[in-house]
């Protein structure tokens, strides 16, 4: 009697850690839905302040060489072109872009919708202008209006 309770007491301890070291199968239909966050706020208000704070061209009264910047250089690459869809007023003060975007500007939102997220603050579209991630230097303060345009992207998304 006593072997059996040992042999019972053993099992005991082994049978949660066996339980537990099941996965769960997600099946063959599982899929993660994709973020996607909102063109017209991208074209009417993001982008704008990306070109005034010359995220693409650099800016060489800060120090940045020409070439260094994001027209040139970077995994995150902006194509310039002009007029922007969001100039000269960020869309008359609306979301409703005046003209369709061309290629150069759903371009630029396609590299820029992958540097973002849905905590902004993991979001190297972000992170790295305001000096929290590596960049050359801080482009703006983490308290500014530019940063604060980011952080409202950041809630204007859909799943798809």
């Amino acid at each position: 009697m006593k072997a059996l309770s040992s042999r019972a007491f053993g099992l005991a301890l082994i049978l949660p850690v066996v339980a537990c070291s099941n996965t769960v199968e997600p099946g063959q239909d599982f899929s993660i839905a994709e973020v996607v966050y909102d063109e017209n706020f991208y074209y009417c208000r993001v982008e704008p302040m990306l070109f005034a704070n010359k995220c693409g061209p650099g800016d060489s009264s800060q120090g940045d060489g020409k070439g260094s910047c994001h027209f040139d250089v970077t995994p995150y690459r902006l194509t310039p072109y002009s007029p922007l869809v969001g100039e000269p007023d960020g869309c008359g003060g609306t979301l409703v872009p005046p003209t369709v975007p061309p290629q150069a500007a759903k371009s630029n939102y396609g590299a820029s919708q992958g540097k973002m997220q849905l905590d902004p603050n993991l979001a190297p579209l972000l992170n790295r202008p305001i000096g929290k991630a590596a960049h050359p230097r801080k482009i703006f303060d983490s308290d500014s209006p530019p940063a604060d345009l980011l952080r409202e992207w950041a809630t204007k998304f859909s799943t798809q």
